[in-house]
């Protein structure tokens, strides 16, 4: 039957949406493969690894000398000597325009540990941002999955309402039959046409439903909007296998594997590392340093008569230390902030801790609630469908009215939709039970 209805719901499509019968109906798996390809979410926190690298790449770069070429022309008030003098009595060339020209280099030799901080802290800044990647990406499987399974309850629903239907149509015939050789009354008629006016206006909501759930899969799926109505989704909506693993477990696992405590551990140890380079502010820094240019007058004179030096070659090389001795409290107060930050790492590791712990004690809840639920809810169908054929049986015997029947008809459609519902949340409680104890949700889109 549902084969039948999906058909039927396709070539309704194909009518009211030009180009939908031509449309690509992805199951599960391929929705959550394009999600995970495409979505912008995920492409920010991919790009946001990227980025980690060469800050990682930057902070290496502290290791090796710095080149630089360095160009000036000044003009003074006064003549000023070119070249520095060499020898007493040496003549030499002034000029109010000086060009200096020098290859610069400069190599750090100690910075009290500052650089290798740095290089740890980018070194982990690249791991909490994987961290933060693949928990992005377990969002966003789940939201998908969850989004998957809601239009497939959609699907169910609109497959018995339109079940109701038919078999509201027909008990409408057989009134009219009825009420031609007077035995009914007409008012029987009248409610049975009232009652289907109603579940023609419920269809035309879950229509209208789906059609939103659908448009905000396809943004989940990062679809561009020209693309969004050439998509549809593909599956039956099934009863997962429950199994309630006991809470510890869950969160003995979930504190191993879910990234979310792995990204606030990296904080935690940047925040250390982070103590260090303020460290580093109290010891000496210690730097190598080389310098080769020329220097000359303007206009260039190499042949003066007066035999005076007007240009000249020059170098220079040393070492230079630097030690703080005031910064008016700036390196004690870094000193101090880099620990209350410290502090605030491992706060947000405890909370991180006591939200895993409370999300796997409610996806147990969850998951416990929803395997009840199923039992309950398809006991009710079958005792609905029962007690409508009773009631019909009835009607056409004479022995009740036709509001027996309606209500029948109504509790097995109220008793569908409560079973299809159960379904949906045992399966969401079955996706975030993996979820919260760390299972990797991205699985999905390779059937698992």
């Amino acid at each position: 039957m549902l084969g039948v209805f999906t058909l039927c719901l396709t070539v309704f499509m194909g009518f009211a949406c030009p180009g939908y019968a031509q449309s690509t109906a992805w199951d599960l798996s391929e929705c959550v493969a394009q999600a995970l390809a495409h979505n912008p979410q995920i492409q920010d926190r991919k790009l946001g690894i990227g980025a980690a690298d060469q800050e990682i790449v930057k902070r290496r770069a502290a290791f090796f000398p710095e080149l630089d070429l360095t160009s000036s022309y000044s003009r003074y008030g006064e003549p000023q000597r070119v070249v520095p003098v060499h020898a007493n009595n040496e003549p030499g060339i002034f000029d109010r325009d000086v060009w200096d020209t020098a290859v610069m280099g400069r190599l750090s030799l100690f910075e009290g540990g500052r650089r290798w901080a740095q290089v740890r802290i980018a070194k982990l800044a690249k791991q909490e941002a994987v961290s933060r990647f693949d928990a992005t990406r377990q969002d966003v499987a789940l939201n998908v999955a969850s989004v998957y399974y809601k239009i497939l309850q959609l699907d169910r629903v609109l497959e018995a309402t339109w079940g109701s239907r038919r078999a509201l149509a027909a008990q409408e015939e057989l009134v009219q039959n009825q009420l031609e050789v007077g035995r009914v009354a007409p008012v029987d008629h009248m409610k049975i046409q009232v009652r289907l006016a109603s579940l023609d206006q419920r269809i035309s909501a879950l229509k209208a439903d789906r059609g939103v759930l659908r448009v905000f899969l396809g943004r989940l799926m990062g679809l561009d909007l020209d693309n969004r109505p050439a998509f549809d989704i593909a599956g039956v909506l099934t009863t997962p296998v429950l199994h309630i693993p006991p809470v510890k477990t869950g969160v003995t696992r979930a504190m191993r594997l879910r990234p979310e405590h792995k990204a606030a551990e990296l904080a935690l140890k940047q925040a250390r590392q982070e103590i260090r380079a303020a460290l580093a502010d109290v010891f000496p820094s210690i730097q190598a340093f080389g310098r080769y240019g020329l220097r000359n007058g303007l206009p260039y004179e190499q042949d003066d008569p007066s035999g005076a030096i007007d240009h000249e070659d020059t170098w220079a090389a040393g070492i230079q230390a630097t030690l703080p001795l005031f910064r008016g409290g700036a390196v004690r107060a870094s000193i101090r902030q880099a620990r209350l930050r410290e502090r605030q790492a491992r706060e947000r590791l405890r909370g991180v801790e006591l939200q895993i712990r409370e999300e796997v004690e409610r996806a147990h809840a969850r998951l416990t609630d929803s395997a009840e639920r199923l039992q309950v809810t398809r006991s009710s169908v079958d005792v609905a469908q029962e007690t409508l054929r009773i009631e019909q049986d009835k009607y056409r015997a004479g022995k009740n009215t036709i509001n027996d029947v309606l209500d029948a008809q109504a509790a097995l459609l109220q008793a569908q939709v409560e079973y299809s519902q159960a379904q949906v949340d045992a399966q969401l409680a079955l996706l975030q039970w993996r979820k919260a104890v760390g299972e990797d949700l991205t699985d999905l889109a390779r059937g698992k």
